[in-house]
């Protein structure tokens, strides 16, 4: 015990180190904050970007293996891409609702920038 109580004055220089970062964390705190939480209408354009991004990829995959196995109809091409386009859409339907219900406020009124980050980290990039 000795050892630990005087491990403790020794290791008061490096507490006060590690606090002194957290004198300064209003100026760290603030960039990070306006970079981090987006508002809804910002995080909701990248959530689609990503999206569209995916889904563009998976449909040429996909139509790639189509040409492969012979000529595919123009009707079935079409039919490729809107099942993508349908996809996205409910895929996206929830995040988006949950995102604009953050951005009016919520149930409380208050804005939810939690709601954005976690969307972004969820479907952002």
């Amino acid at each position: 015990m000795t050892g630990a109580s005087s491990a403790d004055p020794a290791d008061a220089p490096d507490r006060e180190a590690a606090d002194a970062p957290d004198r300064e964390a209003p100026d760290a705190a603030e960039a990070p904050d306006a970079d981090a939480a987006p508002d809804a209408d910002a995080a909701l354009a990248q959530i689609r970007e990503r999206a569209g991004e995916v889904r563009d990829r998976e449909v040429e995959t996909a139509l790639a293996k189509l040409d492969a196995r012979g000529d595919p109809s123009a009707a079935e091409r079409a039919a490729v891409e809107r099942l993508a386009d349908r996809l996205v859409a409910r895929l996206l339907s929830a995040p988006e609702r949950s995102l604009r219900t953050a951005a009016d406020g919520g149930s409380d009124g208050e804005h939810d920038p939690e709601t954005v980050e976690t969307a972004l980290s969820l479907f952002g990039e």
